[in-house]
């Protein structure tokens, strides 16, 4: 179950709950916080305060493991660019900003700041990406920057390696052409080599995978297409791992219809797991999700009925129909031989505005149009899979009140011994679920945030998270609208707040 996080677990100071929280205008600032594992914790914002012409100070406050500020220092970063991922190597922390196409940046496009946790060092790198390209991935090797490259106007990936200490740029094509979108991109830390999957358009229907392995200079190692074996299905959001030093698993997600239209999110039959062992791939499994044990309750009910029935009528396998459903996956964890893979699934939420006009001759008339709300979160899906692709368990949790226009993900897995716990926060409230293989311990509870003070009361909440920390321990952050009771209905404070709680079995 999760509890507040005590100073009294780490330094016996108060028995008050682990929580820090800074006044705000609004929810849409920039308020962002990064674990930064027992080391501490990163807390950084852009401020107002402008740094030259071009750039303002964004400040960065470091904090330790029972949430005392160790630091505070600034850095200017130029005004055009937001914060967009980071990469924590032992005791630096490499932020990543980057312009939005939109902005009609010209020159600089991205830049990367290092911060040396201790003593807080600051060092910035200037770079100018490639044009209408945005950054897919970001990664860290020595002294390098590897950042992946989508062009979505010549639909190229292409690599660029950025030494820090020297700015010198490389710039390669992912495999021999780049005709491609990069899907996922990561280093081989002991071997030093890159590997990418990139999704190719093979037609107007069918879509397809290519493993490619490079040196850091770019180099082309091989190419390796990943078949579905004249499945029919096209193969969609993908990762891979490391086996051992020659074998890959690879293992993502599968449609079995037309690709999806432009602006709408795909739509996915289930998963699939593919081994690459000594760069061949002898097998490939399709899992869908119909088929899971445990999905069912994620299901409609009138939609799976309809759809037995609809097989039934045609006489055909279950697997060639599904209810396919909008994922968003996560990357392959390594656990005791087992490799995991999780999927949250949402769909795009709308409501309906009418309004009454009238006509040339003043007869009124009604119109109406749809309203995006934001993508509503409903569930996850959990599967666990052998070296060779084949499915050992599955599981799953229902998400309840996420709706947020961030497609990333909101649930936290970790594990207890042999327990899989999966976590998230809504509404002030950390639900979290207990499973073992395809058994479920313990069934979703809610545990409540704690607030600063007894009288305070939660009106709101909005852009959550839930990141683990460190051990059995986590941070929860977000936007709140707060009431303190005890002196009326007027004393409201909106806050970014940050807390620390632990997970006990």
């Amino acid at each position: 179950m999760a509890v507040p996080a005590q100073p009294g677990e780490t330094n016996g100071l108060t028995d008050k709950p682990l929580r820090i929280e800074f006044p705000a205008q609004s929810d849409k600032e920039t308020h962002r916080i990064i674990p930064c594992g027992q080391k501490g914790m990163m807390l950084f914002y852009k401020s107002v305060e402008t740094a030259g012409e071009s750039s303002v100070r964004w400040i960065f406050s470091f904090y330790d493991r029972n949430l005392e500020l160790s630091w505070v220092k600034s850095a200017p970063v130029i005004s055009s660019l937001d914060f967009k991922d980071s990469e924590l190597v032992c005791d630096t922390l490499y932020l990543y900003f980057e312009a939005n196409r939109k902005s009609g940046n010209e020159g600089i496009t991205f830049q990367i700041l290092r911060i040396s946790l201790s003593p807080g060092t600051f060092i910035l790198n200037n770079g100018q990406s490639p044009e209408n390209a945005a950054m897919t991935a970001f990664r860290i090797l020595d002294q390098e920057a590897f950042i992946g490259f989508n062009d979505a106007v010549k639909k190229e990936a292409r690599i660029m390696v950025l030494e820090l200490p020297t700015g010198k740029v490389r710039l390669f094509p992912v495999g021999e052409d780049g005709k491609s979108a990069l899907v996922s991109f990561s280093v081989d830390t002991a071997e030093h080599i890159l590997r990418s999957l990139v999704e190719q358009q093979l037609s107007k229907r069918e879509t397809g995978l290519i493993l490619i392995r490079q040196q850091t200079d770019g180099s082309l190692l091989s190419e390796i297409p990943v078949s579905n074996f004249n499945s029919g299905r096209n193969l969609r959001q993908a990762r891979e791992i490391s086996v051992s030093k020659d074998n890959l698993l690879i293992a993502g997600t599968y449609s079995q219809g037309t690709t999806s239209k432009k602006g709408t999110p795909e739509q996915t039959t289930g998963f699939f797991a593919s081994p690459v062992v000594t760069r061949f791939q002898p097998s490939i499994q399709f899992y869908n999700f119909l088929d899971l044990k445990n999905s069912r309750h994620l299901l409609d009910a009138r939609d799976v009925m309809s759809l037995r029935k609809k097989t039934m009528k045609k006489s055909r396998n279950d697997q060639e129909y599904s209810l396919d459903m909008s994922v968003l996956l996560h990357g392959i964890i390594r656990r005791n031989g087992e490799y995991i893979l999780a999927a949250e699934t949402y769909y795009p939420q709308f409501h309906t505005e009418s309004f009454t006009d009238y006509d040339f001759y003043g007869r009124p008339f009604t119109s109406s149009f749809s309203v995006f709300d934001g993508y509503r979160f409903t569930g996850i899906l959990v599967v666990a899979l052998d070296a060779e692709g084949r499915l050992l368990w599955d599981n799953s949790m229902e998400i309840r009140n996420i709706l947020t226009f961030s497609l990333d993900p909101k649930v936290t897995l970790f594990f207890q011994s042999d327990q899989l716990i999966l976590t998230y926060l809504s509404e002030g409230k950390i639900a979290s679920r207990i499973v073992c293989g395809n058994e479920v311990r313990e069934n979703t509870s809610y545990a409540e945030l704690e607030l600063s003070s007894s009288t305070d009361k939660l009106l709101n909440e909005t852009f959550s998270e839930m990141a683990w920390w460190y051990d059995d321990y986590f941070l929860c952050s977000g936007y709140q609208e707060i009431r303190d009771i005890s002196k009326g209905n007027n004393d409201k404070r909106l806050v970014f707040f940050c807390n620390k709680v632990r997970f006990i079995p």
